[in-house]
């Protein structure tokens, strides 16, 4: 199995799991009400505290992401299957008579 597989695997496992998906929640919310109680006038902490946030979206998205290549390196790796060159006794290599 490919280690793209393999991560993928264990990176599905980690965004499903109820810990963590809970620490981002907590730290998106924390976050936000850091945003509420800055105020208006602050830009540099409010511009801060928006690039926490993408960040943290962006670490949820790069998780995806190596899902998402295990999925498409895995269904790959089945299409080259369906297509691999056999022996010569293959059904896949065998003539079908022609219907008359």
């Amino acid at each position: 199995m490919s280690e793209a597989i393999n991560k993928a695997t264990r990176v599905q496992r980690l965004l499903e799991d109820e810990n963590l998906i809970q620490a981002f929640q907590d730290v998106r919310s924390a976050l936000h009400g850091k945003f509420e109680q800055t105020l208006v006038n602050d830009g540099d902490t409010l511009l801060d505290i928006r690039k926490m946030l993408h960040l943290l979206d962006s670490v949820w998205a790069n998780l995806e992401r190596a899902v998402e290549d295990g999925q498409l390196e895995q269904a790959n790796i089945e299409e080259a299957e369906k297509y691999r060159v056999g022996s010569l006794g293959d059904k896949a290599w065998q003539r079908t008579p022609l219907k008359r």
